[in-house]
């Protein structure tokens, strides 16, 4: 994903700050209808730690444990 920004907490536990923006799911504006949104392997995850910008699309099997959130 361009633009991504990848978290910068330190430690096992860093995952405990983490929830999901956007699960499965995606817009492009190459899909048709155009922008609309779609169904995708990827989610959007954005730690929510103090100080920390981290905010990326993974598939990672982890997705399925974090909590849903909104985006800060």
């Amino acid at each position: 994903m361009s633009g991504h920004i990848a978290c910068t907490c330190k430690g096992k536990d860093r995952r405990k700050n983490w929830v999901v923006i956007h699960r499965n799911h995606n817009h492009s504006y190459f899909e048709s209808p155009k922008g609309c949104e779609h169904y995708s392997e990827y989610s959007l995850i954005q730690c929510q730690t103090p100080g920390c910008s981290g905010l990326f699309r993974t598939k990672s099997s982890y997705v399925n444990s974090l909590p849903d959130g909104e985006i800060r």
